[in-house]
Formats: structure tokens, C-alpha cells, sequence
């Protein structure tokens, strides 16, 4: 059965790659990052290489993308408002290369190597790929939809799973994610996802993504849906029992009204808040008749443990985040341990030598998991550098390109401004719990986000030639017909 889904997924990648479709490829590419959870559930022993499956999908539409650009990698166009940073990309690339030398050296395995480099070289191939994307407003608009779609059949088997629906399509991958809160013990809803990390991850960009394709939507009855579909997402992260995905949702939110106040009209102001206040009211309404009676005794300990999160932000952030930091710097003593030092391995089996390596490496369980602090365990403080200096340049790039916004088309506006947003909120809760960012899909999507804002300043140049283009051509006459001979 496994050997049959696997077939019939990369046929018909290799069907649309073959005619050199690469939108097609990356839609695809979607559908995969999503099957392959479930079937991996059914497959014995859950090999965790199917993880990876997404990558390769995606690596091989990189490929006819590069094919289809002849060779050419647009790095001017895409940084054209900051062009100091393409002097940084290849010391970036340096660093990664040294690192993962130090990480064979050191632990001897090529699997942890190849784990370590996916993790920082599929972002960056993804901004690319996400740049090419959003240079086909279309195409990201599909690439989306399909997100939601394939998100929404997932998010009724999260309700299933919770409503206590036995399937072996709803059980954990390995031992599971086990939930204690105030004498409350269970297991978090995973549905179709491999864990409940991953699940409440998915459901939280479903509502965001949700609320992005509402406010860049024209109609209101769109709208109203759509904020209906995105307060569903978002109650559906409360039994996974992971706290972050509600406060992601809240995090994005906040920056995307704030980027967007200060961008939209008063009348498109005015048209979302009226969708919003109309997609509240259904939401509600649906709560009070279907959802309060049918949400099982245990939702209100989820819910109390996903209120209690407000509590506990700002210090996760200081230890997680500051605090693994500095402790990082001492435990990789400047130099770095090497990529793949402090990666998650979920059930991904090295061997003994490797496995005795990094047992050995005093708090790196601590260090790695906030983002930051596996970042400068595995790089080093030549890491810490480099990064902080392209973390700088990027956001410079992002404000200038925000600045250049009222330039295009609102919706298209809206809706660029929303993936940014949603990109930035995933960077904060990157440093405090960086584990489902191991995740090649995420990394992808992630990727993709930040990449499509980078077109900004080139969908304007094009833009601006096709207005340049239309102006100088001649006025057509009906009166004037070809000759005939």
C-alpha cells in the first residue's frame, strides 16, 4: 500500500516536472508535505526518512525552476532595495560548509550532516522558490488555496481524533506527546499529523493563511467564510494541548493589523472590520449550537492550559531564548559543534558512536531547544555574526519593500503583507521553541512566505512597463481596416 501511494505521488510530480510545470510540481509538492504523515503511520516501523519526502518533491521542482530561468539565479532583483546582502550570502553558505565538515569530524555520521545542512540550506532555497512564486501572483494564490483545502480535510480527522474516533491514522509517530497540566494527563489531538506539534502548528497557519486570503478577498460573503474557517483552525489548536499555536495565531494577528492599518484605505478598513465583526458572530453562533455541546469534558483542561500560556511567554523567551543563547556560546566554545549538533531526531536511529557524541555535549538538549541557542551551538560565535549581520539586512529589505507597497494592486498588497506577517510571528516563537522547525515542510512554507515579499519591487518594475507599454501604443480606430488583396 505504501510502495502504491508513493508511486502515484511521485508519478505524477514527475508527470507535470516532465512538461517543465513547476507551479503544477509545487502544488504537488504540497499534497506530499501533507501525505506523508498518514502514510507513514501505516508503514512499519515509521521510518522517519519520510519526513524528507517533501524535500525531495520540492528539490525537484527547485531544479525545473532553475532550468526554466537557464541557469540564472536572480539574486540582484530580489534583494534590488538592499543589494549589500548578496556580499553576505556566500560567506552564509562558507560558514554552513565548515560547519557540516566539523559535524562528520566530530560525530561521524552523514545522516546528521545531511539532517544539520537540510535545516539551514532549505530555507534559503526556499526564499528563492518563493520569490519565483510570488512573481506569479496566481500561482501563490493556488499554491495557498491548496494549503487550505488539503489543511481543512486534516483539521476534521483533528476532531475526529478528539472526539475519540479509533484509527490507526490518529495515533502518534513513536511514543507519542504526553500533555500534564494541574493533575490532567492525555495525550494531544494529532489526527492525520504525525504529532500534535505538528498538528497544532498546521491548524494555527491554517487560520493565519485564512485570515490573509479574507482581507485580500473582494467579495464579503468570501470573507465572512473565510473568518469563519479561520476562528475553526484556531479553536481546533486548543486540544493539541501545544499552547504556542494559539498564541502564534494571536502573535500574527497583531502584526498583521498593524501592518495593515498602516497600509489600507479607510475603505478597505472599513470592509474587513464589518467581515470580521460577521465572521465572529457565525463563529460564535456555531460554537453555542453545535461545538459547546459536542466538545468533550476534557476540552475546558485544554483550554485552561492553552489560557495559562500568558503566564509563562515572557519567561519562556528569556530562558529559551536569551538565556540558551549565552549558555550556547559556552557549550560550543565559540567555534560550533556542527549542523545537525542540536537538530530534533524524532525516531531517526545514528549510530552508537554518533549517539554517545552528543549525549556527551553537557546541556545541549537545553541549548537546542530555542532556536537561537541551536543556532550558535552548532555555528559558533562566526555563526552568531554572520547571521546577526543577514537578520539585519533582511529586515532592512522588508521595510524598504513594505514601503513600496502602495504601488501595487491592494489586494495583491493585502495579501503579500499577510504571508510576511505570519513569517515574522513564526521567527519569535523560532527562538523560544525551535523543534517543529526542523520540519522541511514548515522550513518550506516558511521559506516561501518571506521569499513571495521579495518580489515586491519587481511585480512594480513589470507593473510599471506594462502602463509604460500601453501609454505608447498608437489609439486603434474602427474605421481602419487592413488592406485587402
Amino acid at each position: 500500500m505504501t510502495s502504491l501511494f508513493l508511486f502515484l505521488m511521485f508519478g505524477s510530480l514527475a508527470l507535470v516536472l516532465l512538461d517543465g510545470n513547476w507551479r503544477a510540481g509545487l502544488l504537488i509538492t504540497v499534497v506530499i508535505g501533507f501525505l506523508q504523515d498518514p502514510i507513514r503511520k501505516i508503514t512499519p516501523d515509521q521510518p522517519s526518512t519520510f519526513v524528507g519526502l517533501v524535500l525531495i518533491a520540492f528539490v525537484l521542482t527547485i531544479l525545473v525552476i532553475y532550468e526554466k530561468k537557464q541557469g540564472r539565479i536572480e539574486l540582484r532583483s530580489m534583494f534590488w532595495t538592499v543589494p549589500e546582502i548578496l556580499e553576505w550570502i556566500p560567506i552564509y553558505f562558507a560558514v554552513i560548509a565548515a560547519q557540516a565538515m566539523n559535524s562528520f569530524l566530530r560525530f561521524g555520521d552523514i545522516q546528521l550532516m545531511g539532517l544539520g545542512i537540510a535545516f539551514y540550506i532549505a530555507p534559503a532555497v526556499a526564499i528563492w522558490a518563493g520569490y519565483e512564486v510570488g512573481c506569479s501572483p496566481k500561482a501563490l494564490q493556488k499554491v495557498i488555496i491548496t494549503y487550505l483545502s488539503l489543511c481543512s480535510l486534516f483539521a476534521i480527522s483533528a476532531w475526529l481524533d478528539f472526539r475519540g474516533l479509533d484509527s490507526i491514522f490518529f495515533q502518534e509517530v513513536g511514543e507519542g506527546i504526553l500533555i500534564t497540566f494541574e493533575g490532567f494527563s492525555a495525550s494531544g489531538v494529532s489526527g492525520l499529523w504525525r504529532t500534535s506539534e505538528v498538528a497544532a502548528w498546521h491548524l494555527a497557519a491554517g487560520a493565519c493563511f485564512s485570515i490573509v486570503m479574507a482581507v485580500s478577498a473582494q467579495r464579503r460573503d468570501t470573507q465572512v467564510l473565510l473568518f469563519v474557517l479561520a476562528a475553526a483552525f484556531a479553536y481546533l489548536t486548543i486540544p493539541t494541548g501545544r499552547r504556542k499555536a494559539l498564541v502564534l495565531v494571536l502573535v500574527f494577528t497583531a502584526f498583521y493589523l498593524l501592518l495593515f492599518s498602516r497600509r489600507a484605505s479607510p475603505a478597505s478598513r472599513e470592509r474587513v472590520i464589518s467581515s470580521v465583526l460577521g465572521g465572529s458572530a457565525m463563529a460564535y453562533g456555531a460554537y453555542a449550537l453545535f461545538l459547546i455541546t459536542a466538545k468533550g469534558d476534557s476540552f475546558d483542561r485544554y483550554l485552561n492550559r492553552s489560557l495559562s500560556a500568558k503566564d509563562e511567554l515572557f519567561g519562556r523567551f528569556q530562558t529559551q531564548g536569551i538565556g540558551a543563547l549565552l549558555r550556547a556560546l559556552d557549550v560550543s566554545q565559540g567555534w560550533g559543534l556542527g549542523v545537525g549538533a542540536g537538530a530534533n531526531l524524532d525516531n531517526l536511529k545514528l549510530s552508537t558512536s554518533a549517539q554517545a557524541a552528543r549525549q556527551s555535549i553537557q546541556s545541549l538538549s537545553y541549548v537546542s531547544e530555542g532556536g537561537g541557542g541551536r543556532i550558535v551551538a552548532e555555528l559558533g560565535l562566526p555563526g552568531l555574526v554572520v547571521g546577526i549581520v543577514l537578520a539585519a539586512l533582511i529586515l532592512l529589505t522588508l521595510r524598504r519593500n513594505f514601503r513600496l507597497l502602495s504601488l501595487l494592486e491592494p489586494r495583491l498588497a493585502f495579501l503579500m503583507l499577510g504571508l510576511v506577517a505570519f513569517g515574522l510571528a513564526n521567527v519569535v516563537f523560532f527562538f523560544s521553541a525551535a523543534q517543529v522547525y526542523s520540519d522541511p515542510f514548515i522550513l518550506i512554507l516558511l521559506g516561501i512566505c518571506f521569499g513571495s515579499f521579495l518580489a515586491v519591487p519587481t511585480l512594480i518594475a513589470r507593473q510599471q512597463a506594462q502602463l509604460a507599454y500601453l501609454q505608447f501604443q498608437p489609439p486603434t480606430s474602427s474605421k481602419s481596416f487592413p488592406a485587402v488583396r
